[in-house]
């Protein structure tokens, strides 16, 4: 038994040491090349990239929808999750990082670098306890992730074992000094779309798609900058000399050139003739090309078009439907990805049953209409007093009167019903309940017929009589 035990030990020794060292020790995510220079003949780069509208469209949309939302520090109380505002790691999350970053800058920019280099990255500053003090985004021009082939330690102590993940930190530009070195622990990654421990680079990935737009809207810059209307070339019958072929050429495209002199009408001479090319921007598709781009990018960063303000085809009639599919489909995973990185990085080891929340429920709110009978509803069944719905509205509440849960008292349980121990309010336009009746009244429940079972009979009876209650009129038998 022993012998078994200590071969499957060594097994999985031997399989996390493999795991461990058959991964290289820089971890990289791109498994495609980035020619930089597209099929199109332009260069994208993160950078370059935020030069077309779709792509700074739905960089914005995430990245400040994902900063915008409320987050906490909370734990389950008796009476629900509560937000721990006195604890250090909350200020962190929705005040203040560091005293140079807000809340809001501090998502904001790690998810915008998540969606361009598929990485954000931000430095953990301890204090002497090693809990939090504050987090410093790093540029992830400047990171490169490591995987340790012999024991380390990083600047503030924080031993690194062999295998374990570590980031270098390039200097350049700030120190003259080697790289910095972080443990993992000391680093906050938010790491984009992927499947390892680095995130790929959607801008490699999308390249040619994007070098397709960038194109198009060199190309339609180009296109009224150049253009001159009607396009085409000059034909002199009479030969010119240089200096007079430069002198028309000058005067040409100083009276006909730029969107400012299209359409005016050329008058020649020499005897000179003009003879159109008979190309337009409507031949060239210019604006369907440019209309297909914004929903070739929007599926790249999975924004909806409507989104980015492409409302081409949306029909109004369930754009409340299509915010709620965007907040599951869209924020929801980046949601995702800061809480988990922050209970695993901010809470150390005595996590205290700790965790981070961001709500996102301002999101899915619908038009006033649907919230008040959603209030109502919930109102009605007793789930939701009312200081709880002028909350939800961030509307002040009105005292501990508005704690009590109220509900409908027509709501009984079945069991009730069924030993008749259920009575009926009375509602607005309905019977009032009658009092138990005698023997002799017609509402009696009725006498057991011979050789049948009393007990059998009398519960019966009881159960219509209870119907009879509820329903404001005589039971049938």
């Amino acid at each position: 038994m022993f012998e078994g035990l200590r071969d499957s030990i060594g097994f999985s020794l031997a399989s996390i040491a493999n795991r461990l060292t058959g991964e290289p020790r820089r971890p990289g995510a791109s498994r495609v090349a980035n020619p930089i220079r597209t099929l199109a003949g332009v260069a994208i780069t993160p950078d370059t990239a935020v030069t077309i509208a779709t792509v700074w469209a739905c960089l914005r949309y995430l990245s400040q929808t994902v900063a915008v939302l409320p987050w906490h520090v909370k734990k389950d109380g008796k009476k629900g999750p509560e937000i721990q505002s006195s604890h250090g790691v909350d200020y962190l999350l929705w005040k203040r990082p560091s005293k140079e970053w807000s809340s809001f800058q501090f998502r904001e920019t790690l998810t915008h670098w998540a969606l361009r280099w598929g990485n954000g990255y931000a430095e953990i500053e301890p204090d002497q306890a090693m809990r939090p003090f504050a987090m410093w985004p790093i540029h992830p021009e400047r990171v490169t992730v490591c995987r340790a082939i012999e024991p380390a330690v990083d600047g503030y102590g924080t031993r690194i074992d062999v295998g374990d993940l570590y980031y270098e930190i390039d200097t350049r530009g700030t120190t003259q000094g080697p790289s910095t070195i972080l443990a993992a622990a000391n680093m906050f990654h938010i790491r984009g779309f992927g499947e390892g421990p680095v995130g790929v680079n959607v801008i490699a990935y999308a390249g040619q798609s994007l070098g397709w737009a960038r194109a198009a809207q060199l190309f339609g810059a180009s296109f009224f900058g150049n253009g001159m209307n009607p396009a085409g070339v000059v034909v002199n019958k009479k030969p010119l000399k240089i200096d007079g072929l430069k002198r028309q050429k000058a005067e040409f495209e100083q009276l006909y050139k730029g969107p400012n002199n299209a359409n005016r009408t050329a008058f020649l001479d020499n005897d000179a003739d003009w003879k159109p090319l008979g190309f337009n921007a409507r031949d060239s598709q210019l604006i369907d090309v440019h209309q297909y781009l914004v929903e070739e990018i929007c599926r790249w960063f999975g924004v909806p078009p409507h989104k980015v303000q492409h409302l081409l085809r949306a029909t109004f009639t369930n754009i409340e439907s299509q915010g709620i599919e965007v907040v599951v489909d869209s924020i929801s995973p980046w949601v995702k990805r800061f809480e988990d990185e922050a209970e695993y990085k901010l809470f150390g080891q005595n996590r205290q049953k700790l965790y981070t929340k961001i709500d996102m429920r301002g999101l899915m709110r619908g038009d006033m209409a649907a919230r008040v009978a959603y209030y109502k509803d919930m109102v009605g069944i007793g789930a939701y007093s009312p200081n709880r719905v002028l909350e939800l509205e961030d509307e002040n509440t009105i005292g501990a009167d508005g704690d009590i849960h109220v509900m409908q008292s027509q709501n009984v349980t079945l069991e009730r019903i069924a030993d008749g121990t259920a009575s009926a309010a009375a509602a607005p336009g309905a019977s009032a309940p009658a009092d138990p009746a005698d023997p002799d009244s017609d509402d009696a429940p009725p006498e057991p017929e011979i050789g049948e079972d009393e007990e059998t009979q009398a519960r019966l009876g009881r159960q219509l009589y209870a119907i009879e209650q509820l329903m404001g009129e005589p039971a049938n038998v």
